[in-house]
C-alpha cells in the first residue's frame, strides 16, 4: 500500500438496535445496502468489521457471512452495547479481535496492527475484498426482502438462502445450506419439489405458478413460485434460483368476490343467478342418470306487515334469521337462494318430494320458534311452502317452478305456516306425467 493512504475496511452492520455511530475510521467501506444507492467498492481491505448488538446478530454473521470470507481473511467484531462475555467468546473464535462499537482509539490502533501484519504487495493483490464486499453487501441486501429466496446447485442442493426463506422452513441457513429437500420437508411434499426441481432444470427457462404451502409457525399460506434455471460457462444447466411472493391477501380478496358475486349481500344466501348456474348442473345430472331432484318454494308470511310495523331493520333481521334457521337444517349439496324480496328457493337433489315434504316441515318447526321484539312490538316467524317434483326433461326448471308456485299460492290461500301439497294430495307434476 503506497506511503500515507488509509487502511480500507469493511463493515458489515448486523444491528437492529443501532445505539452508536459507524466509527469515523479513514478508508471505511460499509457493505450494506445503502439507500442512497451508492455503492463504494474496496479493491483492496484489511479486514471485516462487523456491528453487531447481541447474541442474534453475532449468530447471523456466523452462519450467513462468515462462510463467505476467505479462510486468512480477518474480521473484527465490534460490540453495540460491549458485551465481556460475548467479548471472550469472540476472541477465543477466529476473530482477529473484538471491542466496543464506540472505543474508536481502539478501532484504529487494531487497524494499525493489522496494516504492520499485512502481507506485501504481491499477497496484498490476491487478497479478493471487492469481490468479498460484493458478496456481503448482495447477502446483506436480499435479507432485507420480506420474499422468501432460495438457489440450488444443479444436484438440487440448497447453495444460498435469505432470511425470509429461513423463516418459511424453520430452520437456519447453516442447517439449510448443503441439504435437499428431502433434508428440510416433509417426504410427501419433498418429492413433489424435487420432481419439479428436475423437470425444471431438463426444461430450463423460467417457471411461475401458484400454490398453498405451510410455514414452520404452521400457517398455510397462498404464494406464487418464481423460478428460473441459471446456467455454467458452457451454457449446460448449473441450478436453480427460486423466489415465492406471499399472495394470501390478494387470494382472500379474491374468494371474498367471489363469495359476495354469488350471495345475497343482506342474508348470505345464494343469489338467483348462482343458483340457476348450480340448478343447471343438478338438473343436467338428473337427465344422465336419473334419480330424484324436489323443488321447494318458500315465503316468508306477513313480511310486508313486519317492516310496515316494527320497521324495515327488523324486517331484515327476520330475512337474516329465517336464513340461518335453513341452513341449519341442510346439507352440503342443498342449494337454497333468495329469490327476491321474502321468497326463497331450495333445491334437493337425490330427494323424493315426500323426503323435500319432511325438510320442509323440519324447517316451518323450526321458524316457528323465531320470535322478534323490539319497542314497537313482538312477531313471531312463520313460512308458507310450495314443493315441486323436478322432472328430466324439465330444462331450466320453468315447469317445476310453476308447479312449485302454484302449490305455495295454496299454502297461503289455505292460512299460511303451511306446506302444500301433503303427501296424500299427490304431487306435482305426478310420476306419470
Amino acid at each position: 500500500m503506497p506511503e500515507g493512504q488509509p487502511p480500507r475496511l469493511l463493515l458489515l452492520d448486523l444491528r437492529k438496535s443501532k445505539r452508536s455511530a459507524l466509527p469515523a475510521v479513514a478508508g471505511l467501506v460499509v457493505v450494506n445496502p445503502n439507500p442512497g444507492g451508492e455503492c463504494t467498492e474496496a479493491t483492496t481491505a484489511l479486514a471485516v468489521l462487523v456491528a453487531i448488538d447481541g447474541e442474534a446478530a453475532y449468530t447471523d454473521w456466523i452462519q450467513r457471512f462468515h462462510p463467505m470470507c476467505p479462510s486468512n481473511f480477518p474480521h473484527v467484531v465490534l460490540l453495540d452495547p460491549y458485551d465481556p462475555e460475548l467479548a471472550r467468546r469472540i476472541v477465543r473464535s477466529d476473530a482477529a479481535d473484538c471491542c466496543a462499537m464506540d472505543d474508536l482509539e481502539r478501532i484504529e490502533l487494531i487497524a494499525a496492527r493489522l496494516e504492520q501484519q499485512r502481507p506485501l504487495t504481491a499477497c496484498r493483490d490476491a487478497l479478493p475484498s471487492s469481490r468479498l464486499a460484493h458478496l456481503l453487501r448482495l447477502q446483506a441486501t436480499v435479507d432485507t426482502l420480506p420474499i422468501p429466496i432460495f438457489i440450488k446447485d444443479r444436484d438440487r442442493r440448497y447453495i444460498a438462502c435469505n432470511k425470509a426463506f429461513e423463516g418459511f422452513i424453520g430452520l437456519a441457513a447453516a442447517d439449510i445450506v448443503g441439504k435437499t429437500v428431502f433434508d428440510i420437508a416433509p417426504d410427501e411434499m419433498a418429492r413433489v419439489y424435487e420432481k419439479s426441481d428436475i423437470d425444471h432444470l431438463a426444461s430450463g427457462g423460467t417457471q411461475t405458478y401458484e400454490t398453498r404451502v405451510r410455514y414452520a409457525d404452521g400457517s398455510v399460506r397462498d404464494v406464487i413460485f418464481h423460478k428460473a434455471v441459471f446456467l455454467d460457462s458452457s451454457g449446460q444447466p448449473d441450478g436453480i434460483v427460486g423466489a415465492m411472493l406471499d399472495i394470501s391477501e390478494r387470494k382472500a380478496l379474491e374468494r371474498r368476490l367471489e363469495v359476495l358475486a354469488a350471495t345475497d349481500f343482506l342474508t348470505g344466501a345464494y343469489n338467483l343467478r348462482t343458483f340457476y348456474e348450480l340448478a343447471h348442473h343438478e338438473q343436467s345430472r338428473l337427465a344422465r342418470n336419473g334419480g330424484d331432484l324436489a323443488l321447494v318454494v318458500m315465503d316468508l308470511d306477513h313480511f310486508k306487515d313486519i317492516n310496515d310495523s316494527l320497521g324495515h331493520a327488523t324486517g331484515d333481521d327476520a330475512l337474516r334469521k329465517f336464513v340461518g334457521v335453513v341452513k341449519e337444517n341442510l346439507r352440503q349439496q342443498d342449494i337454497f337462494a333468495r329469490a327476491g324480496g321474502d321468497e326463497f328457493r331450495l333445491l334437493l337433489p337425490d330427494t323424493s318430494a315426500e323426503g323435500a315434504h319432511l325438510v320442509a316441515e323440519r324447517i316451518r318447526k323450526a321458524v316457528n320458534q323465531v320470535v322478534l321484539n323490539n319497542p314497537r312490538g313482538l312477531v313471531r316467524l312463520s313460512i308458507s311452502c310450495g314443493i315441486a317434483r323436478c322432472l328430466p326433461d324439465d330444462e331450466g326448471l320453468d315447469q317445476a317452478t310453476l308447479h312449485a308456485d302454484d302449490a305455495l299460492y295454496q299454502a297461503k290461500a289455505a292460512g299460511r305456516n303451511c306446506i302444500y301439497p301433503v303427501p296424500e294430495q299427490g304431487w306435482f307434476p305426478a310420476p306419470s306425467s
